[in-house]
């Protein structure tokens, strides 16, 4: 009973040891993701996306995509920080492997074409803005920052990490509500089910 009760717990411990390892592993993968975002290494990012995102659109056609969006002449987007928060526990079905990802981005909208206008025109747009984003991510997320003609969001969200045998290492897939039905057809129900935190 002795040796049973032992073979048990080193069973326990060895199972602790390696959720633990692979949470450690997601996390640093999780964070040089979000560092590649915020040094703007589009190439980087889009290594560590899920694959199945360039069967909506080729690599080089999202990168250019995302290369416009951050080079626009009348916007500026710049990452202040994004911070792993938190990792739920692994699921594995079919022999990938599935967490959540809990994090915080901060990110300012420079308003280019705003800059040379007067001061009040630039405050009535930024004001405008900032309630079309507030209505994205909440009021209290959105500040405005007129010194700079820009507006500061504060976003936490949450994305899925997969290790999926067929790819190379960790892959992430963002949680966004506009995103659900492609992500859905990738993630089963059931670890969404297990993994995402109720709201």
């Amino acid at each position: 009973m002795k040796f049973f009760t032992t073979l048990v717990l080193a069973f326990l411990i060895t199972c602790s040891s390696f959720s633990q390892s692979q949470t450690e592993a997601i996390e640093k993968e999780a964070q040089t993701y979000y560092d590649y975002m915020t040094n703007m290494n589009l190439d980087g990012v889009l290594d560590y996306m899920h694959p199945k995102m360039f069967d909506m659109a080729p690599k080089a056609q999202m990168k250019a995509a995302m290369e416009q969006m951050f080079n626009s002449p009348q916007m500026k987007i710049e990452f202040i920080s994004n911070t792993v928060n938190s990792i739920s526990d692994t699921k594995e079905i079919d022999s990938v492997t599935y967490a959540v990802v809990y994090y915080n981005s901060k990110m300012r909208m420079i308003f280019l074409t705003e800059k040379d206008k007067p001061k009040e025109a630039q405050n009535d747009y930024l004001e405008l803005m900032k309630s079309t984003m507030a209505a994205q991510f909440g009021s209290e997320n959105v500040t405005i920052d007129a010194d700079t003609t820009s507006l500061v969001i504060n976003n936490n969200a949450s994305m899925f990490a997969i290790n999926d045998p067929q790819y190379n290492g960790w892959k992430f897939l963002s949680n966004e509500k506009n995103m659900a039905a492609f992500v859905n057809s990738i993630v089963p129900e059931a670890v969404r089910t297990a993994l995402l935190e109720k709201e």
